[in-house]
């Protein structure tokens, strides 16, 4: 039995016309911080900059990780590429994954918190069975004989976050990945009568 082909997503290479305060590396905004105070100042600095800064600040054992983005396949054969960033947030760490819509983060997101000096990879080891088990799920399918996509099974897991078209003051529903604000109206008009589980405020779950 042949497996379907996957398909990928067209890449659309992020803006990276700023660049890093104290190295002069060219990043895109996910990939540094604003830091800094309003007596000091701010400075922009790439998201390795950031922490060996804040490590050095508090006292704290902390070794970087870069690391390289990785494409997993979804219950659909879709091909996702997700990109990883780190950053020290005083006693935690926290490593995100993200996939890039235009350029940005958005899409699947995902998040795990560990302790400041706790090893990254050990982190990373959480994160990847993480994405793909939830990319081995698929909420929404299309159904034969009936227009649009319909609830694959009795529970809808989502991300709520906001849209950006309208200034961040409606609600954006994020599902297997996808995001449609028709979704927020279905779901709140109870369309479908199965179960929806919101993870609001939650980056692993969308």
């Amino acid at each position: 039995m042949k497996r379907k082909p996957t398909r990928k997503t067209p890449v659309v290479e992020p803006d990276r016309s700023m660049r890093c305060h104290t190295c002069g590396r060219a990043v895109a905004g996910f990939e540094s911080v604003h830091y800094g105070s309003i007596e000091g100042g701010y400075r922009d600095l790439c998201n390795r900059c950031f922490n060996e800064e804040v490590a050095r600040t508090g006292g704290i054992q902390f070794f970087h990780v870069q690391f390289e983005p990785l494409e997993v396949p979804d219950a659909a054969g879709q091909t996702h590429r997700f990109h990883f960033e780190v950053h020290l947030l005083g006693d935690k760490v926290s490593l995100e994954a993200f996939e890039l819509v235009n350029g940005d983060p958005g899409g699947y997101q995902f998040q795990v918190l560990g302790r400041a000096e706790q090893d990254l990879f050990e982190l990373m080891g959480q994160m990847v069975p993480r994405i793909r088990r939830l990319l081995a799920q698929q909420h929404l399918k299309p159904e034969p004989h009936m227009a649009g996509l319909h609830i694959a099974d009795f529970l809808v897991r989502v991300r709520i976050t906001w849209d950006e078209n309208e200034e961040g003051r409606l609600p954006m529903l994020v599902i297997d990945g996808r995001d449609s604000p028709d979704w927020v109206t279905a779901f709140g008009r109870g369309a479908d009568r199965r179960r929806c589980e919101s993870a609001a405020g939650s980056r692993d779950r969308p």
